[in-house]
């Protein structure tokens, strides 16, 4: 799933990375997701959202957890907190059921952090 997926981005600044737990980390950096000071997805975001979801379909027992969303260059919370409802929002709109979400937490980051929790092989 992992190698799906980073074919889809490769040449791109998502990173895509095998956690040592066998869980799948996705990493959109700050400037791809949001303008500043909104919370509204950026289209190169829900490209990956998109893509995100579709992995979700065909891994059907995968949850998925949102870690961290940006805030602004300097930390804000409550922008954070708007932006990861957002992408909960817009992956729900795709058709990812909520039992499979977990998230969004608190936390306020340089990038769009996920995890993709993918069935031992």
């Amino acid at each position: 799933e992992r190698h799906w997926l980073q074919s889809w981005f490769d040449g791109t600044p998502v990173l895509i990375a095998l956690r040592s737990d066998g869980a799948l980390a996705v990493e959109v950096p700050r400037d791809f997701c949001f303008d500043a000071g909104r919370s509204a997805v950026k289209p190169a975001l829900a490209a990956v959202l998109d893509k995100v979801a579709e992995s979700l379909r065909r891994q059907r027992q995968a949850p998925l957890t949102l870690l961290a969303a940006p805030g602004d260059p300097t930390p804000n919370a409550g922008l954070a907190r708007q932006r990861a409802l957002q992408i909960r929002a817009h992956l729900l709109g795709r058709g990812v059921p909520e039992s499979r979400l977990a998230g969004p937490g608190n936390a306020v980051a340089a990038a769009v952090q996920l995890r993709l929790e993918l069935p031992a092989p």
